[in-house]
Order: structure tokens, then C-alpha cells, then sequence
């Protein structure tokens, strides 16, 4: 099979073509390009898409993510050669099912081709399902690993033993085990079944042995049953009636939950209704938007009004410094003209010279002095002498020395005292100062100065006073002002209110009436729809009034007696059942032999399935180990097979490949005995060992004269330049014999198959 031409409108392609030849293709274009969409819609063309599958966190279905972007429906068509025929096949979107219609004809003709199943198309042209394809034929990463199931078991069993590809282990032994379960699963099956019938009729066997004392209880047993169904019966009409006159209550409570609803309605109605007009949220608001002016020019007025109280209390801290001056209560005239006349005193006393002693008395005293000292010193002379005598002269004369002493002292005082003289200038000067407190004129003329400042200060201060004042009452008439005009607004509705504070309190009080009429419309409706529920179709005026008529309430709830109710008869068919088989049971003690005859038939017919079972037993064992040797021979050809290609893909590095039946790898380089897990190597690695695993499947599955074209999703996208080469150079001799298809994000690619003979290169 050979792929000659692929057009569709699928995905993000839009009437787009794809003509891949017939041997090795390579088709390099950059991401978005659209070359993961080809490859899905090439799969698409050969199985169809799967419409069962749902989109999933993290994951969107087929049909979803492929949904041309166009918003128009999916179309797919393919020109395919197989068995040297030209087919032709398109697909189609049948009703909400992308995909799903499918014309095959032979190309250049009206022909059509049979096909049993549109989904069976794929299998026609492959000779494999959509499982085995995309595990070996269709090669795309992050998806390189292959997983095991089924439809590739048949084929692997095909290969390798019966040649019938219907063939799968897992089939058999679900089969095996089925038949297993059938006989004995846990305590179900037909052997426990059977074990049960051989414990019922040794049981009834045990009965025809005590069948009249059996009987006799069995009589009495239902007897007391048939009493206990008698009272629930009893219990189960008790509770109708209760359930009945509970309705009846609870619908008369709806009704009058109802009415209280629609009278609080009709309440909140009335009071919120001014005049015929029925107060909304659009009337408050308005009316607040007037009352919403009232507040800040009370707070400008408020503000005025600290402002006020600062400037008034600045007044009088001047007004106290004022007046704590000495000058406070000297008029400023009398002021002005004591400092002129302390100028005036002030020059008058430095004009006018102190009385004094004359000057010639203290000298004369000095004189007195120097000379009574002089004739002092010269009697003093013998004392120098240590003279007795002299000593008493000395002695004799120490008044004179004294003397002389003291007419040097007063002459000295005398040089410096003052005599008293009447009341000049500088007096009046000083007593001019003492009644101001101040030691000169200049401190008066200060003290006159900063008064005069004190004075100016408080008429400053007096003016700001009277400003604050001033714009105290503009904004507090404004405040009312807009107070008065609000209040007007809202009288028309609420007459009693009479205050910027009532406004906004008579608009929260009617806001919360509002809501609570909404409240009590919505709960009017609420109770409305509970009692025409309850009603349910019922003649209000035949409904009957609640019963208070006393009624025993029984010991349980409904549901208990109804379960005890069908317990009880259930327990009366079984005692029934009993009492008939206990009877029979005693017509025929005459004859024991019959049903010890069934006991044994029944003994005999076990034995023969629990052999049967244990054959089955045995037939799954020998099956698995039949499929382990199956797995056993096949691992070794597609080891072999993997390993070669392996082997030219990293020079030979790798040349042995191991995989188990789930096709977990693990590689070995050269001759070294260390087995390498494929989780163990690098992701490149990884890729080139499921590349070698999966085109050596390719080759031993999926073989034959035509086989179907490989096609690969930027499965080298992990490769090594080096490596890529050597993937390239399989690929190239692969493509002899059958049609390669290689999707890549990069150009290398194509840039080392440039010129290579059968291979076509596509650049995007």
C-alpha cells in the first residue's frame, strides 16, 4: 500500500494537499506547521475517529481538537495505491460525526468498493487494527514506548504459532476463567449451588425425621406471625391517617404562612405608600442626594465654628498680654510725656556736680598724721635696742601713734563722703523710673514700645475675631439653609420630620422598610409556590381541616413497620413454605429412599463439576505457560531483529536488545555482560531502542508484498546528528520496499537526504 495523495480540511489545514512519494519522504517544516495534524488525519483516513472519546482535564478528544478552525465540517481525502489497484477514498462528517461517512471508489471511476465497516477500512489496507498500527507502524513521539494489548498479542501469536490471527491469549484465558466462574466464583457459581440444593434436601430428609413436632411449631409460628402482620396492618393505617393529618397541618400551615406573608406585604405596603405613590430606593436616594449637601456645609460650619473659638482664644491671650504691661493702665499721653520729662531730668542731672567736703581738711589730716608718725618712729627707736627704759617711752607714747592713725583715717573718709544736699534732678529722674519698674529712660522707651505692639497685636487679633465670626454665621445660616430645603424635600413624604438628623434617620428607617418589604415579596412568593405545591392539583375548599383526634402513635416510624410489615410477611411465604415441605415431608415418611436418592444424585452431580473445575483450573495454568513460551519465542526474533537496527544506529555500541511481553527494553553494549535498563539511558537512547524495536515489528508483523507505508512524527527529534544519519540510512533502505513517510521540526534531515536517490524532500 502506497500513499499518492492526501487533501483535507482537518484541524488548522484548510484545502490542503500532500503528495508524499513513493519511497523515503521527508517533510520538514517548523513548528505549528501542521505536520502532527497530517499524521492524525492520515490515521483518521484509515480507522476513522473514535466520537466515544470524551475531552478531560489536560486532554482533548480527536474530534474536538481537530474541529477545522474554519468552523466548517471535516473533510479527508485519500489516493492510495494498493495490490496495484488506484483507490480513491474520502471522508465526510455524517450528522455530529466527524469522519464517520466513507466513500471508497477506484480512482478515475464511479466504482465503489464493498466494505463491510467504515472502521474496518484500515484493517483492509494494513492488515492490522488501530492498536497495532499505532504501535508499530505509526512512530510519533513523546509516544515512542510500546505498550501491550490484544489486538497486537493475536498478531505476535500469529507470527510466531497458529497462524490464526482471531488467536489471543488473553482471550482464551478470560474464556477459561469465565467457564471457572460460571462453576464456582467465592460463594456463587453452579457448584455452590448445587452444594446448597444437597444441604436443602439433607435438610428436608433431617425434617421427615421430626416433621410432627416441626409442624406443630411451624403452626404456631405462623400463627403468631400472622398476628404480627395483623397489628402492623394496624400500625401501617395509623400511619396513613397521621401522614394525612400531618399533610392536611402542614398545608394549613403553608396557607397561613402564606396569608401572614401577603398581610406583612400589604402592611409594609401601606406604610411605605405616601399620598397613592409607593416609596422605592430611587425616592431615598434622591432625597439623600438632598440631604447629602446637609453635611458638609455643617461641617464647614462646624469648622467655622473652631475656628471661631481659636481666634477668640488668641483674643484674649493678647488681650491678657496687653494688660499685664506696666503700661496697661497709664493713658498713652500721660506715658508720652513722662518719658519726655525723664529726657529733660535725664540731661538737667548730668549738668549739675554733688556736694562735697573740702578738700584742704583731709590733706591737713594726712599732714597730722605723717608727722605724728614721724615723731613716733624716733621714740620707737630704742625698742630696736632691746632697751628697758625705751620700752616704757614707747609704752608712754602708743596714744600718739593711735592718734596719728586716726587722723589719716578720717582725713581718707572725708576725702570721699558727700554731703547731704536738697532734692535734685536725678531724684525726680529716679522716682519718675521706680513708678515705671525700669532702671533708665531707654528701658522705658522699650517698654513703650512693646506696649504700643501688645496694642497692635490685640486689635490684629480682634479684627481675625471678628472675620471668624463673620464666617461662623455665613456658614452656619448655609447649614440651616440646606438643612431647611432638605427637610422640605422629605416633609412631603414624612411630615413629622423636622431635623438634618431626623432626614437621615427617616431615610435609613424607610431604606429598611424597603428591604424588608422586598424580603417579605420574596418570601410572599416563596410561601405562595410551597402551598400550590402542597396543593398539588387539590380543590382548596375540599381540603379538610387538621383532625385533632387522639391516635396511638405506634412504636415505629413508617419505613420501620412497612420493613417490618414485609419481614414479617416474608417470614409468614417462608413458614408457609416450610410448614408445605414439612408436610409433604411427613406424607411421605412411608418412603425415605426417594429423597436419599436425590441426596445422592445431587453428591454425584457435584463431584463431576468440582472435576470439571479442576480441569478448567488445570487448562489456565497450562495456558499461561503455553503464552510463556509463546512470549519466549517471539521476544528472541524481535530482540534479534531490534538489536541489528540498534546496532546501525549507534555504530555498534548497542548490538543486543532484551524486551519482555509488556516490551520493557534493556540494552547491552558489545560484549558486556551488564543488561543497561532503557529508564537508565538518556531520552535520545531511549527513542533509538523503541525506533529499533518498533520497525523491527514493522518487519515481522506488518510484512507481506505491499506492505502498508511507516510513518514517523519527529521520532528523531532526540537523535544525535551522528545517529540521526545512521536512522536516516535505515529509513533509506527500509523505503526499497515500502513507502517511509518522516514528519521533522528540523531541516537537518532533509538537508542530509538532499540528492539522495527515491527520496523526496518537502520543505514548509
Amino acid at each position: 500500500m502506497k500513499i499518492k495523495k492526501l487533501s483535507a480540511t482537518f484541524g488548522k489545514l484548510k484545502n490542503a494537499v500532500l503528495e508524499p512519494g513513493d519511497g523515503l519522504t521527508v517533510i520538514a517544516a517548523p513548528n505549528e506547521s501542521g505536520k502532527s495534524t497530517w499524521c492524525a488525519l492520515l490515521t483518521a483516513m484509515l480507522y476513522g475517529i473514535d466520537t466515544s472519546e470524551r475531552d478531560r482535564a489536560g486532554h482533548l478528544s480527536a474530534k474536538t481538537r481537530y474541529r477545522p478552525w474554519d468552523g466548517s465540517g471535516m473533510v479527508g481525502t485519500m489516493e492510495i495505491e494498493d495490490g496495484g489497484k488506484s483507490l480513491t477514498i474520502q471522508r465526510t462528517t455524517k450528522g455530529a460525526a466527524p469522519m464517520k461517512n466513507l466513500i471508497a471508489v477506484y480512482t478515475g471511476t464511479a466504482q465503489f468498493i464493498r466494505l463491510q465497516d467504515p472502521d474496518s477500512l484500515g484493517r483492509q489496507l494494513t492488515g492490522v487494527s488501530r492498536q497495532v498500527f499505532e504501535r508499530t507502524a505509526f512512530i510519533a513521539r513523546p509516544e515512542m514506548r510500546v505498550t501491550q494489548t490484544s489486538e497486537l498479542e493475536k498478531k505476535i501469536a500469529d507470527l510466531v504459532s497458529t497462524g490464526d490471527e482471531n488467536t489471543s491469549y488473553t482471550d482464551a484465558d478470560e474464556l477459561l476463567r469465565k467457564w471457572q466462574r460460571k462453576l464456582r466464583y467465592n460463594k456463587s457459581g453452579v457448584i455452590p449451588g448445587l452444594e446448597q440444593e444437597l444441604r436443602d434436601v439433607n435438610h428436608a430428609y433431617s425434617l421427615i425425621a421430626s416433621s410432627s413436632e416441626e409442624i406443630a411449631a411451624l403452626r404456631a409460628s405462623m400463627a403468631r406471625t400472622e398476628k404480627n402482620i395483623e397489628l402492623l396492618e394496624e400500625d401501617l393505617v395509623t400511619h396513613d391517617k397521621l401522614d394525612a393529618r400531618a399533610a392536611a397541618r402542614k398545608l394549613a400551615e403553608a396557607k397561613k404562612s402564606m396569608e401572614a406573608a401577603q398581610e406583612r406585604v400589604d402592611r409594609l405596603t401601606d406604610a411605605l405608600t405616601v399620598d397613592g405613590h409607593l416609596m422605592t430606593r430611587q425616592d431615598t436616594a434622591a432625597i439623600r442626594d438632598t440631604a447629602a449637601a446637609v453635611m458638609p456645609m455643617k461641617k464647614v460650619a462646624r469648622d467655622a465654628e473652631k475656628a471661631l473659638w481659636h481666634a477668640e482664644k488668641e483674643l484674649n491671650d493678647a488681650s491678657a498680654r496687653r494688660a499685664a504691661s506696666p503700661l496697661a493702665s497709664v493713658p498713652e499721653e500721660k506715658t508720652a510725656a513722662d518719658i519726655q520729662r525723664g529726657r529733660e531730668l535725664r540731661e538737667k542731672s548730668l549738668t549739675v556736680k554733688e556736694p562735697r567736703v573740702p578738700r584742704w581738711i583731709p590733706v591737713l589730716l594726712w599732714i597730722l598724721a605723717v608727722l605724728g608718725l614721724v615723731l613716733t618712729t624716733g621714740l620707737l627707736t630704742p625698742l630696736f635696742r632691746r632697751d628697758p627704759q625705751a620700752l616704757k617711752v614707747v609704752g608712754l607714747n602708743i596714744w600718739g601713734i593711735l592718734a596719728s592713725l586716726l587722723a589719716g583715717a578720717v582725713g581718707l573718709v572725708l576725702f570721699f563722703i558727700k554731703l547731704p544736699h536738697r532734692r535734685n534732678a536725678a531724684d525726680e529722674l529716679g522716682d519718675l523710673l521706680a513708678a515705671y519698674r525700669v532702671g533708665d529712660i531707654g528701658k522705658l522707651e522699650a517698654l513703650r514700645d512693646a506696649y504700643a505692639a501688645l496694642v497692635r497685636d490685640e486689635e490684629s487679633k480682634r479684627s481675625a475675631r471678628d472675620a471668624a465670626r463673620a464666617a461662623y454665621e455665613s456658614a452656619g445660616n448655609a447649614a440651616r439653609e440646606a438643612e431647611e430645603r432638605a427637610v422640605a424635600r422629605i416633609s412631603a413624604f414624612m411630615s413629622d420630620v423636622k431635623s438634618g438628623e431626623q432626614v437621615l434617620e427617616a431615610l435609613n428607617v424607610t431604606e429598611r422598610a424597603i428591604d424588608e418589604l422586598t424580603r417579605a415579596q420574596f418570601d410572599a412568593v416563596s410561601t405562595r409556590n410551597i402551598y400550590e405545591t402542597l396543593l398539588a392539583g387539590q380543590d382548596p375548599a375540599a381540603v379538610p381541616e387538621p383532625d385533632d383526634t387522639y391516635l396511638p402513635i405506634p412504636m415505629r416510624n413508617r419505613e420501620e413497620t412497612v420493613s417490618a410489615l414485609e419481614r414479617a410477611r416474608a417470614q409468614l411465604t417462608e413458614q408457609t413454605r416450610a410448614l408445605d415441605l414439612a408436610t409433604g415431608a411427613q406424607r411421605t415418611l412411608g418412603d425415605p429412599a426417594v429423597i436419599e436418592g436425590k441426596a445422592l444424585a445431587l453428591t454425584e452431580e457435584i463431584g463431576e463439576l468440582n472435576r470439571r473445575y479442576s480441569a478448567l483450573t488445570l487448562a489456565v495454568e497450562a495456558l499461561s505457560e503455553a503464552n510463556t513460551k509463546l512470549q519466549t519465542r517471539f521476544s528472541p526474533e524481535v530482540s534479534r531483529k531490534a538489536g541489528e537496527i540498534m546496532s546501525r544506529l549507534t555504530d555498534g555500541k548497542y548490538e543486543k536488545l532484551y524486551f519482555d511481553k509488556g516490551f520493557d527494553a534493556g540494552a547491552k553494549e558489545g560484549d558486556s555482560p551488564e543488561t543497561h535498563n532503557v529508564l537508565a539511558l538518556s531520552d535520545g537512547t531511549a527513542d533509538e531502542i523503541y525506533l529499533s524495536l518498533r520497525l523491527a515489528m514493522c518487519e515481522l508483523l506488518l510484512g507481506g508484498d505491499d506492505p502498508c507505508p511507516i510513518v514517523l512524527d519527529d521520532a528523531l527529534a532526540n537523535f544525535d546528528d551522528r545517529r540521526c544519519q545512521n536512522a536516516l540510512n535505515v529509513l533509506l533502505e527500509m523505503s526499497k520496499t515500502r513507502q517511509i513517510i518522516l514528519f521533522s521540526c528540523h531541516s537537518r534531515e532533509a538537508d542530509m537526504l538532499e540528492g539522495a536517490e527515491g527520496v523526496k524532500i518537502i520543505r514548509g
